[in-house]
């Protein structure tokens, strides 16, 4: 344990880019694209954080896909807070976190203050991975999530300054400053889960800001804490009492974009395997009949979307529904999906009423259980499983077990099905940007350049 911030340095430091022109990177930065500007669109926290970031309209960095200009820390910041606003970006399942908001935010801030290539800017993406999921799954996700912290907005500061360091090019001692900086900034609490407020949509944004921040300041020669990870006060200390340092040894070799998934709905990604089985289930059960729902997932999930009960069955608002187990299997159950614009609508935007109020939802609600069995929780982390059984009024016992959700790399989405979910984004938000020629533009990275990529993406 005792090399383990060094080892991060060293690794970011001598990386050499040759995983650039891989297509999974290219699907993740097209998605990312695609959700901020969904999350731009249609969260109802947008115009709160575009009026309070107070954006100057001068600056070295650009807001997607508004065009304005700002600082970098304030373009990742929003960047980044736009990306998870829908909570509908990448997950990478065996760390729990979602590495593409801060990582992509950080970096594209800090490639436009430098004036960075496209191929520098995958690059930095490449590692922030890395380093994201290698410090998740080392802080154990489990045990992190017990002590009440959101992964994402802790380890995504590591991951972010590891992507915006790589952009930067600093040398080894400026990524240790950086980390020891980070030391001192990782922070996200979940306790937005108590009446659904909007800090989880923040907290990627202001990991990336963080990271800014911390680059500007290592690379200008500030000096950050040594062993901020794994010393005597570093962050395993405080933040998992289960640290699996040994998560290290992987990184030299690992994949980190080429583990993470896309999301095909937007939700909480441990929803996610039951809903690909309610999917199957509504095929054949007329919801009108049904009178029991159970869903089993890995613990940490019922943590987050089944408990406590009583309320997951009665949401109240967006972040609430993305939160609720129960809410989502209504939904599959009486739409067949739970796709972007379904459950937008389901949740109350796109200007329709919210479907959980109505007394067909609440009945199904009502019928649902979510607890955990050996079987699911048994594979967890290395799998997030799901098994969903139905009752009908007839007596019958309509059974599902979901092994890997789709959009895992083990059933991923392809380019197009990417390029279907941006379009499907874009097309309802009321923006310039042409979700082709974006899909177009990212494809043929890092052949195109960054003023390239940004005209397409702000509609230019």
């Amino acid at each position: 344990m005792a090399e383990f911030t060094d080892r991060l340095a060293a690794y970011c430091a001598g990386f050499d880019g040759s995983a650039t022109a891989d297509e999974a990177l290219r699907k993740h930065v097209l998605d990312w694209f695609g959700v901020a500007i969904g999350g731009a669109a249609h969260a109802d926290s947008t115009p709160a954080l575009l009026d309070g970031t107070n954006l100057t309209g001068e600056g070295s960095a650009t807001v997607i896909p508004s065009g304005e200009r700002t600082s970098p820390g304030t373009a990742a910041l929003v960047n980044g807070t736009l990306a998870h606003s829908l909570d509908f970006d990448d997950t990478h399942l065996g760390s729990s976190l979602h590495p593409g908001a801060p990582a992509i935010a950080a970096a594209l801030a800090t490639a436009e203050s430098v004036s960075a290539s496209t191929e520098r800017l995958l690059a930095g993406v490449t590692v922030g991975y890395d380093v994201a999921c290698t410090v998740g799954e080392a802080v154990n996700p489990d045990a992190h999530y017990a002590q009440g912290f959101h992964i994402t907005a802790t380890c995504g500061t590591f991951g972010a300054t590891a992507a915006a360091g790589v952009v930067r090019d600093l040398s080894e001692t400026e990524f240790a400053d950086a980390f020891g900086l980070n030391g001192s900034q990782a922070a996200g609490s979940l306790q937005f889960l108590e009446n659904g407020a909007w800090n989880k949509r923040l907290h990627p944004g202001l990991a990336a800001r963080r990271a800014v921040t911390s680059v500007e300041l290592a690379a200008a020669g500030f000096e950050g804490a040594a062993e901020p990870i794994e010393g005597e006060f570093g962050f395993f200390k405080g933040y998992t009492d289960d640290a699996r340092p040994e998560a290290i040894d992987r990184l030299a070799e690992r994949d980190a974009v080429g583990e993470t998934g896309l999301k095909p709905y937007p939700c909480c990604r441990y929803m996610h395997p039951a809903i690909d089985a309610l999917r199957d289930l509504a095929r054949s059960v007329d919801p009108d009949e049904v009178t029991g729902i159970e869903v089993g997932i890995p613990e940490a999930g019922v943590r987050l979307t089944g408990a406590p009960i009583e309320s997951k069955r009665r949401p109240e608002n967006f972040v609430d529904c993305q939160f609720s187990m129960p809410f989502a299997a209504a939904l599959v159950l009486k739409k067949g999906t739970a796709g972007a614009e379904p459950f937008l609508r389901a949740a109350g935007r796109l200007d329709d009423p919210p479907r959980f109020e109505d007394r067909e939802f609440h009945r199904l609600m009502d019928a649902t259980s979510v607890t955990t069995d050996s079987e699911v929780q048994d594979a967890f982390p290395e799998r997030w499983c799901a098994r969903v059984v139905v009752d009908v009024g007839s007596g019958e016992r309509h059974e599902r077990f979901v092994d890997v959700p789709y959009g895992e790399p083990a059933d991923p989405m392809s380019w197009d099905r990417v390029v279907e979910k941006t379009r499907g984004l874009i097309e309802t938000s009321e923006t310039d940007v042409d979700s082709d020629a974006l899909a177009t533009t990212i494809e043929r990275l890092p052949e195109r350049s960054l003023d390239e990529l940004l005209a397409v993406a702000t509609g230019a």
